[in-house]
């Protein structure tokens, strides 16, 4: 067991070592995320499964408090969290399209979109064909879309504007290096204003 453990902790730290462009693409992403804030624009995140759960944590970090209790809520939605309309939807139409429908409903011209996915979507696997839809339907309103992902990329790393790929197929250390990266992003804003 002392083993697997120890494997594990040795992917993340292999990751992690080989990180000198993921800081460089971290940087850039935060700057324009505060350009986009600064004019006003919202950020809408999205995943599936336990991407879904970090999207959760990234948008909570960010709307309530990371670590300074003074900096001021920032206009990160998530999206994908009104059960009732998800379960309705899925269960009179398809759970592939509920994602474009409400971020339809809530998007305006300038916003961004960013999500998380571990494998980037398949369409011949039918991996995440939701956020392939959704990817796809920003990039038809020219929304600027920002991915961490993992694995090969998948059909995401082709729509996204910008992305950071976590060069493993392993999905725990896929998601444990997305961590990394979105705590990193919330390090930078904490002094935002």
């Amino acid at each position: 067991m002392k083993n697997i453990i120890k494997n594990h902790f040795l992917e993340i730290k292999k990751i992690l070592n080989n990180s000198s462009d993921l800081i460089h693409k971290v940087e850039k992403i935060s700057i324009f995320l505060k350009k986009k804030i600064k004019k006003k624009n919202k950020i809408f995140v999205y995943g599936n499964g336990g991407s879904f759960a970090d999207a959760s944590h990234f948008v909570g970090e960010l709307t309530a408090t990371y670590s300074s209790k003074k900096r001021k809520p920032l206009p990160f939605v998530l999206l994908g969290s009104n059960q009732a309309a998800i379960s309705g939807w899925s269960n009179d139409f398809n759970f592939d399209d509920y994602a474009v429908r409400e971020f339809s409903s809530y998007v305006s011209r300038n916003d961004v979109l960013f999500l998380f996915s571990t494998s980037g979507g398949n369409i011949k696997k039918r991996q995440s064909i939701n956020l392939i839809k959704l990817a796809k339907y920003a990039k038809s309103k020219k929304i600027p879309i920002i991915s961490l992902l993992g694995k090969d990329g998948g059909e995401l790393k082709k729509i996204s504007s910008e992305y950071i790929l976590i060069d493993s197929y392993k999905t725990g250390s896929i998601q444990e290096a997305h961590k990394v990266i979105f705590h990193s992003l919330c390090e930078t804003f904490e002094n935002f204003k």
